[in-house]
């Protein structure tokens, strides 16, 4: 079955310049590869989803999806467009942007039988899925409850798949690796430091 990778640039403003960050993803498909018209309808299925998780200061840039075989060489380009709009969370400014959300799915086990996660990281610069940030969770005093953590990996599941019958594809590594039978999105307990980028360096 082929393999798709498809990526998605945002933008806010941070350290004076405002920085660009992408999240990427891979997809087993079920059938064929698609056309550019299908291509560019999952990338904006995709959007959508992740507008949800989302604030209003994160601007939505550009969108690529392209055939992934693990080689540079025979990977192509299937569509790549601009991207307009912001997510639609209330912006959290007592959060740092560079504090994240990290989810994991199990994903089988190691050559050595240890467990295998496929993770995703969130810069959502708002309350995802409604769970309040407290002023403990913000320093690292405390962190979600188990009940929070749940409510934020509910939010999450919808970016596990993308597409529908023969054009529909669910979450993967670059490699391939897929999520275990039954497997489900797991969010850490903590918010974490994760760097956007150095765009910011230049000014």
């Amino acid at each position: 079955m082929p393999r798709i990778g498809l990526s998605i640039t945002k933008s806010t403003v941070f350290r004076n310049s405002t920085q660009e960050f992408s999240n990427v993803y891979f997809f087993q498909l079920a059938g064929n590869l698609p056309s550019q018209a299908e291509a560019s309808s999952l990338i904006d299925e995709q959007v959508t989803k992740e507008k949800a998780l989302h604030a209003v200061s994160v601007t939505f840039l550009r969108g690529r999806l392209w055939s992934e075989t693990g080689n540079k060489a025979t990977s192509e380009m299937i569509d790549q467009h601009s991207l307009s709009g912001t997510g639609s969370l209330a912006e959290a400014t007592s959060i740092d942007k560079e504090r994240a959300y990290l989810f994991r799915i199990r994903a089988g086990n190691d050559s050595r039988g240890n467990p295998v996660y496929l993770r995703k990281w969130i810069h959502a610069c708002g309350q995802l899925g409604g769970v309040v940030v407290s002023a403990t969770v913000i320093t690292g005093a405390t962190g979600f409850s188990q009940a929070q953590r749940d409510t934020q990996a509910a939010a999450m599941r919808s970016l596990g798949s993308v597409g529908s019958g023969a054009v529909g594809g669910t979450i993967c590594a670059k490699s391939g690796r897929a999520p275990s039978a039954l497997a489900d999105w797991q969010a850490h307990q903590f918010l974490e430091h994760h760097q956007f980028g150095d765009m910011w360096r230049a000014q």
